[in-house]
């Protein structure tokens, strides 16, 4: 009988250093962009589970491999992308705010690679030169 595979729990995901493999092994933003963005979606697939709403984060991983197709064919720039991910990525988390203010308080410290999840692509991913370990 083969093994099931083990469902990733708040306390064995690590999304940081999921993003950081990504980042290792497709360094080049422009030319494996379309890799990259796969592997960040697949990075941030394991946190999905955790979120009270998966759906944001549906919306903002379809607008990655959207952007990475537009920036590997260099019919956008990096700096744009990271703008509209920025901007998107913003918009959800005021979307997440308000929906979990209509619901009764969960008083328990959400998973860490969900706090994580909210803590990137911060506006200075939208600069050059911005934080690349939050910016994805």
């Amino acid at each position: 009988m083969p093994e099931a595979t083990p469902v990733p729990t708040a306390a064995t995901v690590n999304l940081s250093g999921a993003l950081a493999e990504c980042r290792s092994a497709f360094p080049d933003q422009i030319a494996q962009a379309v890799a990259r963005a796969s592997c960040v979606i697949k990075a941030t697939d394991l946190v999905r589970p955790l979120l009270p709403f998966p759906e944001l984060l549906d919306r903002e991983n379809a607008l990655r491999k959207a952007l990475a197709e537009q920036v590997q064919t260099r019919t956008m720039s990096l700096l744009e992308r990271n703008i509209q991910i920025q901007k998107l990525h913003s918009q959800l988390l005021e979307e997440e705010r308000s929906r979990l203010s209509a619901v009764p308080a969960d008083a328990s410290k959400p998973p860490l690679a969900v706090t994580q999840w909210r803590q990137s692509n911060g506006e200075s991913c939208g600069r050059l030169g911005g934080d690349s370990g939050t910016c994805y």
